[in-house]
């Protein structure tokens, strides 16, 4: 397990996914928030992401990803613009206390999370995963690069298609606290298969 602190900012985005080796970009414009960067880019540039269980909630899933900011730029009009790499997941134990708005956690790193990027690409089928996408996204009136989705490697391929669909935060938490990749390339087939099974209904009755 990698050394990590188990004191971090929270930011709770509902909708929003970081997962393990992924890219995910912020713009960070609310005061509490511009204030966890800051804290962040002096605490070992570290951001745990998660979400709220509803909309209107503050009440916050227990499973996250702490990622690392690795791009960082201010903007005219007092915002930043940040780019987190997903680093681990860890599980809320507690909080800790608010700092100028913003959440500090105590959070812990089970072992089993640093088997969340472990793959077999022997079970893995590519070509109907990137098929279904296509068709997923298709049907949601969305564009998909077909040379740079073809370009991925698996285990990427597999991450971006979790990060980029356009799931539920229900869904996106249910992916986020898969087991491993095959794990969820086997769920976000099965999020795809659902909502083409709904619309081809919903087609048939109109």
């Amino acid at each position: 397990m990698i050394d990590l602190p188990n004191n971090i900012p929270i930011f709770p985005l509902r909708g929003a996914l970081l997962l393990p080796t992924g890219s995910l970009p912020l713009n960070i414009f609310e005061p509490r928030y511009l204030s966890m960067v800051d804290y962040a880019l002096s605490h070992k540039k570290l951001i745990g992401m998660i979400q709220p269980k509803t909309e209107y909630s503050e009440e916050l899933y227990k499973i996250g990803c702490v990622g690392k900011i690795t791009n960082y730029s201010e903007t005219t009009n007092n915002r930043y613009l940040i780019n987190l790499t997903g680093i681990s997941k860890f599980k809320i134990i507690s909080e800790i206390k608010k700092i100028d708005g913003f959440k500090l956690f105590n959070v812990e790193y089970k072992k089993s999370y640093s088997n969340f990027n472990r793959f077999d690409n022997k079970i893995f089928d590519k070509k109907t995963f990137i098929n279904k996408i296509k068709i997923f996204f298709k049907k949601k009136d969305l564009n998909l690069n077909d040379e740079q989705i073809n370009s991925l490697d698996d285990k990427y391929l597999i991450i971006i298609s979790a990060m980029i669909c356009p799931f539920e935060p229900s869904e996106k938490q249910a992916m986020l606290e898969c087991e491993n990749l095959n794990s969820l390339s086997k769920t976000i087939l099965n999020l795809i298969e659902f909502y083409l099974n709904k619309s081809h209904k919903n087609e048939t009755i109109n």
